[in-house]
């Protein structure tokens, strides 16, 4: 497990790098359409494969939400995404586990979507949380930059 949390730290690491360049040069020609995020914490899981279908809009979302816990409290996931400008903000539906702490049960989410209006979606996180009133919520790596940004 702390080798997991090692690599956890490295992706999150190399996000925040990402975000500080003042200049983001166009992807290039050809560039991946699609990216795999996840957040992974001793009290639960999420990940998340997508697609990018343009500037500010992602498909084919499947989720697999995961309770590691074995504390009661079932576990919720939801998106992170960094606008044009880089700020951040969330979706608003909360996707549950509640299948109790034993790693081999999930529950997933297929063929999802999200867009916005009037700006781009740059970059994509989950976010896993243990429904709990001090959380607590961990964002994972953030995805690559949006190729139609």
């Amino acid at each position: 497990m702390g080798s997991f949390k090692k690599m956890v730290s490295r992706v999150a690491a190399a996000a925040a790098v990402a975000l500080s360049v003042v200049a983001v040069s166009a992807p290039p020609a050809g560039a991946a359409a699609s990216d795999f995020i996840y957040s992974g914490q001793d009290y639960g899981y999420a990940g998340a494969s997508f697609d990018w279908t343009g500037r500010s809009s992602i498909g084919n979302i499947d989720l697999i939400v995961s309770d590691w816990g074995c504390d009661a409290k079932p576990v919720y996931a939801y998106f992170l995404f960094y606008n044009g400008s880089l700020t951040p903000d969330t979706t608003p539906t909360h996707r549950y586990d509640y299948s109790g702490c034993d790693e081999g049960d999930y529950t997933t989410y297929n063929n999802l979507t999200w867009s916005i209006s009037g700006d781009s979606i740059t970059y994509l996180g989950v976010v896993v949380c243990r429904d709990a009133s001090n959380g607590p919520c961990k964002v994972g790596g953030l995805s690559g930059r949006n190729p139609y940004a």
